[in-house]
């Protein structure tokens, strides 16, 4: 029986890395700094130690700046392994952002695979093992709340990266959906993750989480899917399973498929919507190697999964975003509530064991148990066939009013994809369309078709030439961005 850490924390990672004896002694973490695989047996061990050094006698939050290194993968299971919630943040941040943070959530213990910047009551040093540098307060402040038993993992939003609001997760949450994952894209002690998304990005995340579950392996990489040397470090590790947003698909079909190393059989996408010319081009050559290729759909606030595309679904069902994943439910409600039958459009809600316990904004909230008993509301539109297959319209708040009538921004995008890649906006009763490379005087024809489809004026669009759509950390359009360089 392995040794319990004192202060009565998890030695198990809090669930995140389970004992799974026939894999224990097998490859299980690396990074591209060139060290070797780390097995799953070693990954406990320096997580267990890492927690020796973080423990404190009641529950406290570790503030983790999640760089894409091994590092910050031990320290996800480290916090966990002490008992402790962990809010993972974006190490780019600007130092304002960093210090609002800090200042709005008090945390106790801060970890990071770069030094940490020396701060007054907290007693600093370095793990060689996991290459983590820690800093633990040296004195418990007064008047903190106490933090959720239930409470384990802090994330931002896709839209609020650099604000004070995370979602709160519980630890059953995260481990539940990692095994829905791990389930529908069958993956096993076999499976390689490319984890070269933002470790602090829920999807990247996930990455790691139902990889880990199943005796998977994770390399984690730092490399841009454009760089020269991502796909021969992607080889070079023998990597099996690509996750990507629209643009990295879109990069991909124009790069061409040649790049990608024989051993890369599974393909995900999630992050936004894809034209599915694009995804039919995808489908063409992952269905070439005996692959399979998986549209996913879901929110930070469902830990991160709803919905997958099962293998062999597509190209029948094109453009959907698939089923729910096992435990989950997918309903469609009208605007007061009742329930929508197939074929209708209406309010996409998610009912499942992976939604989150609630937002926070402060040190307060942490205390805060479960506000939404399984139930979310995502925010999306959408309707389901009479498969059960979910097909999505857009955002509730991705609407611009034009001549009184309310037109999907989302649908705008894709249906425009139809000549061109392109980013919307809508101002006052205009819909900026912004793009960064195209025939202009082709995408101005087809607006003028679409003004007919959606009985708009064609002077409602506007087009925007911009050097570049600006895109966030993890690939998904930066929409307050191009506002200020496309607005009209």
């Amino acid at each position: 029986m392995m040794e319990r850490i004192p202060a009565g924390p998890d030695p198990l990672c809090g669930g995140l890395l389970p004992v799974l004896p026939a894999v224990e002694k097998a490859p299980a973490l690396q990074d591209d700094t060139g060290g070797a695989w780390i097995s799953r047996e070693e990954l406990r061990a320096m997580s267990i130690a890492l927690a020796k050094i973080i423990a404190r006698p009641e529950k406290g939050l570790v503030f983790l700046a999640s760089e894409n290194r091994a590092a910050t993968v031990i320290s996800i299971l480290a916090a966990a392994a002490a008992g402790h919630a962990v809010m993972l943040v974006d190490p780019a941040l600007p130092d304002e952002k960093l210090s609002g943070l800090i200042d709005a959530y008090r945390p106790d213990i801060l970890l990071s695979s770069s030094p940490i910047a020396e701060a007054e009551g907290f007693a600093r040093g370095f793990d060689s093992a996991s290459a983590a540098y820690w800093a633990v307060r040296q004195q418990e402040e007064r008047g903190k709340a106490p933090i959720a038993p239930n409470l384990q993992l802090m994330l931002a939003t896709s839209g609020t990266t650099g604000s004070a609001r995370f979602v709160r997760l519980s630890g059953a949450a995260v481990v539940t959906n990692a095994l829905q994952i791990a389930d529908v894209l069958r993956i096993d002690s076999r499976s390689v993750a490319i984890a070269h998304l933002p470790l602090h990005y829920s999807y990247g995340l996930s990455l790691v989480t139902s990889h880990l579950q199943v005796g998977g392996r994770v390399f984690v990489m730092n490399d841009a899917v454009t760089s020269p040397s991502f796909w021969q470090k992607v080889a070079g590790a023998e990597c099996t399973h690509f996750p990507g947003v629209p643009f990295h698909y879109a990069t991909l079909a124009r790069f061409g498929f040649e790049l990608v190393p024989a051993s890369v059989t599974t393909f995900t996408q999630a992050g936004g919507a894809l034209d599915t010319r694009i995804q039919g081009r995808i489908l063409e050559n992952v269905r070439h190697r005996n692959g399979n290729f998986h549209v996913m759909y879901g929110q930070t606030e469902a830990s991160p999964r709803m919905t997958t595309t099962p293998g062999g679904a597509l190209p029948e069902k094109l453009g959907s975003v698939g089923k729910p994943l096992a435990g989950g439910q997918i309903r469609i409600l009208d605007d007061q509530g009742d329930a929508l039958p197939a074929g209708n459009v209406g309010n996409v809600i998610y009912d499942g064991p992976n939604v989150m316990l609630g937002y926070a904004s402060s040190r307060s909230d942490l205390a805060r148990g479960d506000e939404l008993a399984g139930v979310l509301a995502t925010g999306d539109i959408g309707w389901l066939d009479a498969d059960g297959f979910l097909f999505l319209k857009g955002r509730v708040k991705r609407f611009a009013k034009v001549s009184g009538l309310r037109i999907a921004l989302d649908a705008v995008e894709l249906d425009i994809g139809e000549v061109a890649s392109v980013s919307c906006f809508d101002d006052d009763e205009k819909i900026v369309v912004c793009h960064e490379s195209g025939d202009a005087r082709a995408i101005k024809a087809f607006l003028r078709i679409l003004a007919g489809r959606y009985r708009i004026p064609s002077t409602a669009f506007v087009l925007r030439h911009v050097s570049a759509i600006p895109r966030k950390e993890n690939g998904k359009t930066d929409y307050a961005r191009l506002r200020e360089i496309g607005d009209v």
